[in-house]
């Protein structure tokens, strides 16, 4: 693949951004080679968490403004295609039946900062900086924004990071709830790998039914929530991993799931 490359270690994809040079910029390339990968990771039971990481001192820095240039005049039919395939991106990786972390150490502007928005966590290092960049170029946020960003930040101030395109540190992307941890950068992998191993060791079936019962949480009310507690706690018993992993427990051993990896030294 062209814009990134892609590994699994102790059942957790690691996707690597490999455009440093070019500040891995978000264009059909990438959106082409994220979906190739994720097309691999739904048919690989053993990938159990899937991290999404830019390069050192840079995640993505948005859309690549030569190839916007260059297909600026394509006409409103072209430009509805082109989003509407990046939102497909953008539901499959809030559709993913694993946790998706984001790993940000440098710049997440436009798309970038849109991309990280997708993760089920984000993990930054002091160098990261996020902006909501689009009006600078006299463009609407893409990528999901518009739905994900107020539901993380509330709407007011999502209203203020989208219409100033201001640039938000770390530490104030932390105290808005967009970044979970900051880490320096030497050990912001690491800690990366620690949070998804701990992942990895849950019940893949359950963990899936979590997410997405909590991925529904903001848009439901409290009867729909209920019941779909209740359906997805009796479609969790109708497998063999709860009986795996109560045996297991009584008998003071790790659950034997297909593939489960292997307890490391330290927890999340």
């Amino acid at each position: 693949m062209e814009t990134l490359s892609f590994e699994v270690r102790d059942s957790v994809g690691w996707i690597r951004l490999a455009r440093p040079h070019k500040r891995n910029p978000f264009d059909s390339l990438l959106r082409r080679d994220l979906m190739t990968v994720l097309d691999r990771v739904r048919d690989d039971p053993a990938v159990r968490v899937l991290v999404l990481a830019g390069s050192p001192g840079a995640f993505c820095a948005g859309g690549n403004l030569k190839d916007l240039e260059a297909n600026i005049d394509a006409g409103p039919a072209y430009w509805q295609q082109r989003i509407n395939s990046g939102l497909r991106l953008v539901n499959d990786l809030l559709r993913l039946t694993r946790p998706l972390i984001a790993v940000v150490d440098g710049p997440a502007y436009g798309a970038g900062f849109s991309l990280a928005l997708t993760a089920d966590l984000v993990i930054a290092s002091p160098r990261a900086r996020f902006s909501m960049a689009y009006l600078r170029l006299g463009l609407v946020p893409d990528l999901g924004p518009l739905y994900l960003l107020p539901r993380i930040v509330g709407l007011q101030r999502a209203k203020e990071l989208m219409f100033s395109t201001r640039e938000v540190d770390a530490d104030e992307a932390r105290s808005l709830g967009i970044v979970m941890e900051i880490h320096e950068s030497a050990v912001l992998e690491a800690r990366a790998q620690q949070i998804a191993l701990s992942m990895a060791r849950a019940s893949p079936t359950a963990l899936a039914l979590t997410k997405s019962a909590l991925n529904a949480s903001l848009d439901s009310d409290q009867s729909t929530m209920f019941t779909l507690e209740a359906n997805s706690q009796a479609a969790a018993f109708s497998t063999a991993e709860p009986k795996a992993a109560i045996a297991a427990m009584l008998a003071r051993q790790a659950p034997a799931y297909a593939g489960f990896p292997p307890r490391t030294e330290g927890g999340a």
